[in-house]
């Protein structure tokens, strides 16, 4: 397995690396390949796949050729909810169902 560090960007590589190139992903804190990254979110890529791989090589020009206008928006563009506001959420949801429960 190998692993990068940052490289010079100046002549990156336009089609992603092989399985065997391994970068620390900070969200799940271990190593990991691209193709988990561009399938991570239920068949999505992971909202951080441009910020983790753009030193690899072209990502951003790989992923918008590989998705469609509307997912690459909604993977990279649009902001999600606050964590706040989505715990929020799951709290009154939970005591939805508790309430349905009794």
């Amino acid at each position: 397995m190998t692993t990068l560090k940052n490289q010079n960007t100046a002549a990156l590589a336009a089609d992603p690396p092989k399985d065997d190139v391994c970068i620390r992903c900070p969200r799940l804190g271990h190593q990991i390949n691209f193709s988990y990254c561009r399938h991570e979110n239920n068949g999505a890529p992971c909202f951080k796949t441009l910020d983790c791989w753009y030193t690899t090589f072209e990502v951003h020009a790989y992923l918008k050729d590989k998705l469609t206008q509307e997912d690459f928006q909604k993977t990279f563009l649009e902001k999600g909810k606050p964590k706040m506001s989505s715990l929020f959420d799951l709290i009154e949801e939970a005591k939805k169902r508790k309430g349905k429960q009794n």
